[in-house]
C-alpha cells in the first residue's frame, strides 16, 4: 500500500477530473464501444499527462482505482465498472452508470444457451474488430448480413441451400468486412456447414475455405467490395487472440479501410 502522503496525491480531485475527461472523450469518439478494459486507455491517459508511462499492462490506472476503492471514493469516476471475482478485481470503463446497472442485471439473471452464445460473440475478436470498423467509418454495420445471391452448398435433401452470412455490411459504402480468426480459435457458425459435411464428408476447415472463396467471388460480382481483416494483422497471443491496444488497433483498421475514409 502507498504511504499516506502518496495516497492523498493519487486521489487528488484534479487528477480524477482529468481521468473523467479522457474517458468521456473516448466514448464520445467511440460510440460503438460500450465496455473497455481500464488498461486499454493507458495510452490516452499518458497522452493527457496523467501518467508518465505504462507499466505491467495498465498497472498505474489499476493502482489508482484500487486506492480510490480503498478510500471509498470510486464513485468519483462514474465510468468505472469493477468486476469482482473472489479476491481479484477486473477494472473496466463504460459510457455511463446505466450501462453498469445493465451489466449487473444481466449477471443476476441466469442466461440461456442462446444468451451465452450471443455474449460470447459480442466479446469475441470479431465483434471487437467490427466495433473498430464502425468507429473508423462512422457507420454501424449490419452484422451477419445475408444476401440472396450468396448461397452455401446443398443441404442433405439435395434441394435447399442456406444464405451465407458476412461479418459486417456497410450498405451506404457497398462494403463487406470479414474478420479471419486463427486456427486455434473456436470456429464460428457457418450456416449450413454441418448439413454439408453430412452430405459430402468434407472437413469444416475445407468448407470454410470454400465459403470464403465464394464470398470473394460473388460479392464483387454484385457491386460489393470485400475487405478481409485477419488476426495476424495485429499483435496476437499464443491462442491467436488479438492483444488489445485500442489506439494501435484503430490505426491498423484505418489502414485497411483507407479507401473508404473521407
Amino acid at each position: 500500500m502507498y504511504p499516506l502522503k502518496k495516497m492523498k496525491s493519487m486521489i487528488d480531485q484534479t487528477t480524477i477530473k482529468k481521468i473523467n475527461t479522457v474517458i468521456q472523450a473516448f466514448f464520445e469518439h467511440n460510440a460503438a464501444i460500450i465496455k473497455v478494459r481500464a488498461k486499454d486507455l493507458m495510452p490516452h491517459f499518458i497522452a493527457a499527462g496523467i501518467f508518465k508511462k505504462d507499466e505491467k499492462h495498465g498497472l498505474p490506472i489499476r493502482e489508482f482505482l484500487r486506492e480510490l476503492d480503498r478510500a471509498e471514493e470510486l464513485h468519483s469516476i462514474p465510468f468505472v465498472y469493477a468486476e469482482r471475482i473472489d479476491k481479484n478485481t477486473n477494472w473496466y470503463f463504460v459510457p455511463s452508470p446505466a450501462v453498469i446497472s445493465q451489466i449487473i442485471a444481466e449477471k443476476v439473471s441466469v442466461p440461456t444457451k442462446k444468451e451465452i452464445a450471443i455474449k460470447k460473440r459480442l466479446e469475441s475478436d470479431e465483434a471487437y474488430v467490427i466495433d473498430l470498423c464502425d468507429t473508423v467509418l462512422g457507420e454501424k454495420a449490419e452484422r451477419q448480413k445475408r444476401f440472396s445471391f450468396l448461397l452455401g452448398d446443398l443441404h442433405k435433401d439435395g434441394i435447399t441451400r442456406s444464405q451465407l452470412p458476412v461479418n459486417a455490411y456497410y450498405e451506404s459504402l457497398k462494403l463487406v468486412v470479414e474478420y479471419k480468426e486463427g486456427q486455434q480459435v473456436e470456429a464460428v457458425d457457418l450456416g449450413d456447414t454441418l448439413q454439408v459435411e453430412a452430405l459430402n464428408g468434407i472437413s469444416r476447415a475445407e468448407q470454410r475455405k470454400i465459403y470464403d472463396e465464394r464470398r470473394a467471388e460473388e460479392l464483387p460480382k454484385n457491386g460489393i467490395t470485400l475487405i478481409t481483416i485477419a488476426y495476424s494483422d495485429f499483435s496476437y497471443d499464443s491462442t491467436n487472440k488479438i492483444v488489445r491496444n485500442i489506439m494501435l488497433n484503430m490505426e491498423m483498421v484505418k489502414t485497411k479501410l483507407k479507401d473508404f475514409l473521407n
